[in-house]
């Protein structure tokens, strides 16, 4: 143990950049999550905790989330952190932003108690590898990497990517200590701070990262004992998130944002959590999803959307509970989908059911039993939802390769050999027809079935056709001929706009740092007035913009009329004009954008089509 008796003793070091890139505020890295931060907190962490549960742990990986603060003293280097924080502030006074924020920053720490968060695991490897440091090791990729997506395990529900930029997007500090005692028994804690690059005492720029560790930026080989309610004596990991930023109702977002993202894990026996006192378990999963509120408050900051998700969580839970009595079971068959890619009978289950102003779309999941995304695109005029769990490893595996960095979409564009591109394709748009031809056969009655077959739900596979629904309720008891003539009418008239979908939008990013986007589209047909409302698309929560400027670029056959708030309108759009808007909106990052193009808009025929970036 002698070798490292040297690496008990931390302080803080910062690398400098050797004359390279700068780092400024609003770095990747240190960007804030909004009102999504909660939501992405939980989900990272519990996301990682599960990935690293121990092959001869025995019981349900535990993850525990608690408040608590500690005396100014106690902060790991205080004086010399302190001292960061001014040459952070003077190093870049030039820029508002920077200076409001380590003004703050300097408040905090200055206070008599500082806030942290400890977000522990339990039955799990801990931080393996931080005795020797190397790059790929579970501590290195929490620790030490960026930009890197360092996978644990081939059937593991994610990797330490861009996700883990959260923990200090909850800290008022850009700081937090990980601390681990992994399954070798080596205890070790290292501090990170994601501050920005500044001179140090030599006139030096730094990287802006701050390390508390040893000499040479490794990890300290001690235990730490930030909290003096706990001491870890099993192995795993404990993640201090230090000067907490007050996020109001903090316990009850958390409790959400598990029931959102973790459903099937914790019905599956493989998670539980603890928040404060609460501990959410497979026995009272139903008594936490039933406490979500599902009506909208008087100074609530959430968007009806919010509430309206939190019903479906109520109608998820009550599917897995076996306490919906119209849910179907339905497990894969290999025939029907899946033997041609080697996946056997039983590699999935689906659980369908229907009901009046549910959200048409399927809850999609592997193994683990974390949430990637909700499908869309199913045959309109039924109300239903469903759960699709992946079960078997081959199957989970081939589709974790076609997972985007964010757990929450398949794009079989992520894979770089052409061939298995094309082959992904195949495999994800054959899944999408077995799901649709499930909901066909297992919800839907037998005129229902005969009415979607001319297309109303593959045409624009995302919209809600209001007038094709009611113009079908107005037609049932008509004989069978008349009905055929009918749909041969709506068949043509649909072929030819689905030539000009407005969904096929893009929206790219022109100026980062400005935040200048363009979208580019293509109008399906004349229209005196058009509507475009511009959103951030959330996993689940879509967050209107705020515009500075939009125009029209290129010899556009429209005009604009105006803009305001998240909306632009046109004027005077011709049939099959390929229109370049470009907008400059209140945020200066990359971002999925949802946008809704309405034609029309106040008209009684007025059409409303909704399309995301692509």
């Amino acid at each position: 143990m002698f070798p490292f008796m040297d690496r008990k003793k931390g302080s803080w070091r910062a690398p400098v950049n050797d004359s390279g890139e700068l780092v400024g505020y609003n770095d990747l890295a240190r960007v804030s999550f909004g009102i999504r931060t909660v939501h992405y907190l939980v989900r990272e962490t519990i996301q990682n905790s599960l990935d690293a549960r121990r092959e001869d742990a025995e019981g349900a990986v535990l993850v525990s989330f608690q408040s608590f603060d500690i005396p100014r003293e106690k902060f790991p280097g205080r004086e010399d952190f302190q001292n960061i924080l001014e040459r952070c502030f003077l190093s870049n006074r030039e820029d508002k932003k920077c200076r409001e924020a380590f003004e703050r920053a300097a408040d905090v720490l200055r206070a008599e108690r500082i806030a942290v968060l400890r977000i522990s695991d339990f039955r799990t490897r801990g931080l393996e590898g931080a005795l020797a440091g190397e790059k790929g090791s579970l501590w290195s990729g929490l620790v030490k990497e960026q930009g890197f997506s360092v996978q644990k395990e081939n059937d593991a529900g994610g990797s330490f990517g861009i996700g883990k930029a959260v923990v200090y997007s909850c800290s008022e500090l850009r700081t937090a200590f990980f601390a681990s005692l992994d399954k070798d028994g080596v205890e070790s804690y290292t501090g990170v701070a994601k501050l920005v690059s500044y001179k140090d005492e030599k006139e030096r720029w730094t990287t802006g990262t701050v390390y508390y560790s040893d000499e040479n930026k490794k990890a300290l080989l001690d235990i730490f004992t930030l909290d003096p309610a706990f001491r870890r004596r099993t192995s795993g990991t404990d993640i201090f998130v230090m000067g907490l930023v007050p996020i109001e109702g903090l316990e009850q977002e958390m409790i959400r944002a598990v029931l959102d993202n973790f459903l099937l894990a914790i019905w599956l026996g493989n998670l539980e959590v603890e928040i404060g006192d609460h501990r959410i378990t497979k026995t009272s999963l139903g008594l936490y999803a039933d406490s979500l509120p599902v009506e909208k408050t008087a100074g609530s900051p959430h968007h009806k959307e919010y509430y309206e998700e939190n019903r479906m969580i109520q109608r998820y839970a009550r599917m897995l509970l076996g306490e919906d009595e119209a849910t179907q079971r339905i497990e894969l068959r290999a025939a029907e989908y899946g033997a041609k890619y080697g996946f056997p009978d039983g590699a999935a289950t689906l659980f369908l059911t229907r009901g009046e102003g549910l959200n048409r779309r399927i809850l999609m999941s592997r193994h683990i039993g974390m949430k990637l995304f909700e499908q869309k695109g199913f045959p309109s005029g039924i109300d239903f939802t469903g759960i699709f769990l992946i079960k078997e490893n081959a199957m989970g595996q081939a589709f974790r390769r076609i997972e985007v960095p964010s757990h929450d979409a398949w794009e079989p564009g992520v894979v770089q050999d052409a061939a298995e591109e094309k082959q992904a394709k195949e495999m994800y748009l054959g899944l999408k027809r077995y799901l649709k031809e499930k909901v066909r056969e297992r919800l839907m009655a037998e005129e229902e079935r005969g009415v979607d077959a001319f297309g109303a739900g593959d045409f624009l596979p995302d919209l809600e056709d209001a007038a094709v629904r009611r113009a079908l309720a107005a037609r049932k008891g008509k004989r069978r001929e008349e009905l055929q003539s009918c749909i041969e009418k709506v068949r043509k008239k649909k072929a030819a706009a689905s030539r000009l979908s407005p969904l096929h939008m893009r929206s790219f990013c022109v100026e980062r740092e400005k935040g200048r986007y363009r979208l580019s589209l293509i109008a399906p047909r004349k229209a005196e007035r058009v509507r475009l409302e511009l959103f951030l698309a959330g996993e689940q929560t879509d967050v209107p913009v705020k515009l500075l400027a939009a125009s029209l670029s290129g010899r556009a056959r429209a005009k604009l009329a105006r803009f305001e708030k998240n909306v632009i309108e046109l004027q005077n759009v011709a049939k099959g004009a390929k229109l370049f808007v470009d907008y400059t909106m209140d945020y200066r990052d990359y971002c999925l954008m949802e946008v809704k193009y309405v034609e029309n808009p106040g008209a009684s025929g007025a059409v409303s089509v909704a399309g995301e970036d692509e």
